[in-house]
């Protein structure tokens, strides 16, 4: 895999990959990923199914151990700060939950060994609800809701264990255009109110060409990391996906057009 140029070490950086090759049974998945998350950002991992998205995720979670190189955690940024909101997918449905009860789970992390959520966990549990714009689906099953509703289920599970990190995996998953936007404008407010950084992964370089202030790119054995604006040109664009293709302002937005 090509090397990327090094992030500086500024001031704010959070999460810092230094040389990592990530991989599993000793089999490199990924090669010399070097690459720093700032505080505060909105930072956008974008490649097509099975390029190692998930698994660069699995590597800050601390799932993951790295075959070569180092992961360095800074500015107070330990994975005990850390919410992550998983695809659709990967949550067991067989279980009769209520929203609250998802939603609760994300207290379980901060709770001594042993202790049961308290008074306090279920409010903070009701206000992430709220906060996701669900707040009246509290006591509704989990499995009945909708794709929409199940996924701000989640983000407010992740909002609940009090992260100053938030991870996400295909947030917008089988989600239409609507709420695609508004999974989007849920996190541009939430940024904009606490100052929470982001973590978000996607195979849809157009959902984030708005949103994100700097993307890593995957494709194929090549990686770019960037701002949005160094990286959405037709030249790069070309470099990494072989594909003439054009940034253009549609009401104001950045549309790729290939």
């Amino acid at each position: 895999m090509s090397r990327p140029s090094s992030d500086r070490d500024v001031p704010g950086t959070l999460i810092g990959f230094e040389d990592v090759a990530l991989g599993y049974r000793r089999r490199a998945v990924l090669s010399s990923l070097t690459f720093a998350v700032h505080e505060n950002e909105f930072f956008g991992i974008v490649g097509a199914n099975g390029s190692g998205k998930t698994t660069i995720l699995r590597a800050m979670l601390g799932i993951l151990v790295p075959l070569r190189g180092r992961i360095r955690y800074a500015g107070g940024a330990t994975r005990r700060r850390f919410g992550y909101v998983p695809q659709r997918a990967f949550v067991d449905e067989l279980f009769p939950l209520t929203a609250l009860d998802i939603v609760l789970m994300g207290r379980y992390g901060l709770l001594p060994a042993g202790r049961r959520p308290g008074e306090r966990d279920r409010r903070i549990a009701v206000e992430q609800l709220a906060h996701a714009g669900i707040g009246d689906l509290a006591a509704s099953r989990f499995r009945d809701l909708s794709g929409g509703q199940k996924q701000r289920v989640l983000f407010a599970r992740a909002l609940a264990s009090e992260p100053r990190v938030l991870l996400m995996d295909e947030p917008t998953d089988g989600m239409d255009l609507a709420g695609q936007q508004a999974i989007l404008d849920l996190i541009t407010r939430l940024r904009s109110e606490t100052g929470i950084t982001v973590v978000y992964v996607t195979h849809r370089l157009n959902e984030l060409a708005n949103f994100a202030d700097r993307l890593l790119l995957l494709h194929d054995d090549r990686l770019r990391v960037g701002t949005v604006g160094e990286l959405l040109t037709p030249a790069v664009l070309h470099e990494m996906y072989g594909v003439d293709a054009r940034v253009e302002r549609v009401a104001g937005r950045r549309v790729i057009v290939t």
